[in-house]
């Protein structure tokens, strides 16, 4: 049952990030590297208590593996493997100052919610 709900759940924020997914390239003339971003929505969630912010989290995962390929195809060379780890890493990591911001937000019982989305960011491969 527990594998259902956690099927469910991701389920769930799938359809929460694709309707709020916006994908955006930036780069600079100095040669940066374009990068794509997505919003991920948690107006929905009680960030105050454990299941809320673990659910956020599972989104900013679900929305890296979106901007970084994880949904599709399995990576079989181990560049392409090692690759796909640290855009991983580094989109989520890209969204962390804003989850903290968020739940200390909702944990210290005076927020506000407008536009409660975070933006996960990652290189475009």
């Amino acid at each position: 049952m527990l594998k259902a709900i956690t099927a469910a759940g991701a389920v769930v924020a799938s359809a929460l990030l694709l309707p709020t997914a916006s994908l955006a390239s930036t780069a600079s003339a100095a040669g940066e590297e374009a990068t794509q971003t997505a919003r991920v929505s948690y107006a929905d969630l009680d960030l105050a208590n454990p299941a809320g912010s673990n659910a956020l989290q599972s989104r900013i995962k679900v929305a890296a593996a979106g901007l970084c390929g994880s949904g599709t195809a399995r990576p079989v060379e181990l560049s392409d493997i090692k690759a796909n780890k640290e855009c991983m890493t580094g989109a989520i990591a890209s969204a962390q100052p804003a989850f903290n911001q968020a739940v200390a937000a909702a944990r210290g019982g005076s927020i506000t919610v407008t536009g409660a989305t975070l933006i996960v960011a990652a290189p475009i491969q």
